[in-house]
């Protein structure tokens, strides 16, 4: 039997976090591009020498006889050519990670290591808690395109507790050489219109991309599919998405029984992301999006069976365990 829990207001089943939102620190009030470091070693201000290119793993060479910076520091190594990153924007990245303290390398996102870290990028929210300072401080303000090196103490990373996951204790100071892939603010959406839907027994979708929340209207007196129902409602012209592909998204959902609007990035006004075929989503999302361009919207009903009716609803979002679900989905990107 699949379980499956409400993550961040969003239908997904738990997963390990990313080695940059393990056990953090609490969140230090820091200024989006500051960077700090002391005077130790004679070359590259005592920091790790990075060599390698952009998109591809870097190699971290640790200074000799040096010890790590007391403070946060972060340098810009290749500079990018696109958006600014801003608080609550989604960033991506690809990352190597290195331990200082016992000069070992933790994971990229490169390279497959056991299932240590994942071979895709990383999204991450900006400005929250769950997100490390260091990441916080280096990311705000970064350009997309961008190689940032970041040396970061103990307190800017994962605190005293450290991370078991990770294999970081509470004193290690670690390095990350940060690849920002993409930025999408917290309003991103789809272009488009949407036509008249042929199909009145489906649930009626008005408000256009860029607009707000959709209203789904479900149809009076009809009774819902008993199989999954994958629409496009607005066709884009990007790329196909194919299974473990990280997709950025808006979406609203609605319980066809109820009538309900129990879940919205658009109202959250927070852009959405995840790996789509792995599982981490109830089946209906990773049939039912596996094969959509990127720039579609998507409508989804689906039955108890592709959503939580195996596992008896979900009764913190007001869903019975013979409910069906009706979402409309905006493909921004796939990763």
């Amino acid at each position: 039997m699949r379980t499956t829990s409400l993550i961040g207001g969003a239908l997904t089943r738990p997963r390990p976090r990313p080695l940059a939102l393990g056990i953090a620190a609490a969140l230090v009030a820091v200024t989006a591009g500051a960077c700090s470091s002391n005077s130790a070693g004679p070359s590259n201000g005592g920091l790790p020498v990075v060599s390698g290119a952009v998109g591809q793993e870097a190699t971290i060479v640790l200074p000799a006889d040096v010890k790590a910076p007391i403070t946060l520091a972060t340098k810009t190594l290749v500079q990018g050519s696109g958006s600014v990153l801003a608080n609550g924007d989604l960033a991506v990245v690809n990352y190597t990670a290195m331990d200082w303290t016992n000069a070992k390398v933790l994971g990229t996102t490169y390279s497959e290591d056991g299932g240590k870290t994942p071979n895709q990028p990383q999204v991450v929210t900006l400005g929250t808690g769950g997100l490390i300072p260091a990441w916080n401080l280096a990311l705000t303000g970064a350009r997309v395109g961008s190689r940032i090196e970041v040396v970061s103490p103990p307190a800017d990373a994962f605190g005293t507790a450290g991370s078991a996951k990770a294999g970081v204790s509470g004193t290690d100071d670690l390095v990350f050489v940060l690849d920002v892939v993409g930025g999408y603010p917290a309003n991103a959406d789809i272009t488009g219109t949407q036509g008249p839907q042929a199909d009145p027994s489906l649930p009626q979708v008005s408000g256009n991309p860029g607009s707000g929340n959709p209203t789904i209207t479900i149809p009076a007196g009809v009774k819902p599919p008993t199989s999954l129902i994958s629409d496009t409602l607005v066709k884009g012209t990007g790329a196909t998405v194919v299974k473990g592909q990280t997709l950025i998204l808006q979406y609203t959902g609605v319980d066809w029984n109820t009538g309900k609007n129990f879940d919205s990035s658009f109202t959250r006004k927070q852009a959405y992301s995840v790996v789509i075929g792995a599982g981490q989503v109830i089946p209906g999302w990773d049939d039912g999006l596996v094969g959509k361009h990127v720039g579609d919207r998507v409508l989804l009903v689906v039955p108890p069976i592709d959503g939580y009716g195996p596992s008896g609803g979900q009764k913190q979002a007001g869903i019975g365990a013979d409910d069906t679900l009706v979402f409309v989905v905006d493909i921004i990107d796939a990763l």
